[in-house]
């Protein structure tokens, strides 16, 4: 079996194993991972209402029935995704952008 995989996902990569997308190949390859027990796929905690609404929008859209988003939202619940607070990460966000700034600054300064 291939290495685990740990990564974190959002609503626009998640959308695209639904609809149909040039990336979507792409998507189905990442979740093909879900067969090795070791894999965590970890969401924001907002994950699931904000896949709910991009396939609402679909639906207005007429580009999507109400019946195929009931089926998808079941297929979505069933991934086994692990749920991260945003709360928990709001310190490490603001370091990681902290830190891509002062490589930038670098970067920019030392080039000049």
């Amino acid at each position: 079996m291939s290495n685990p995989l740990r990564c974190v996902v959002d609503t626009s990569v998640c959308i695209k194993y639904f609809i149909a997308d040039p990336l979507s190949a792409k998507v189905n390859q990442l979740f093909d991972h879900f067969a090795n027990p070791q894999t965590e796929i970890f969401v924001p905690d907002l994950f699931y209402i904000e896949c709910a609404n991009a396939l609402w929008k679909y639906i207005r859209a007429r580009m999507y029935t109400a019946a195929e988003v009931q089926t998808d939202l079941a297929t979505l619940k069933a991934f086994p995704l692990r749920v991260v607070s945003t709360a928990d990460l709001m310190a490490d966000a603001v370091a990681i952008w902290n830190l891509r700034l002062r490589c930038f600054l670098c970067c920019t300064f030392t080039a000049g």
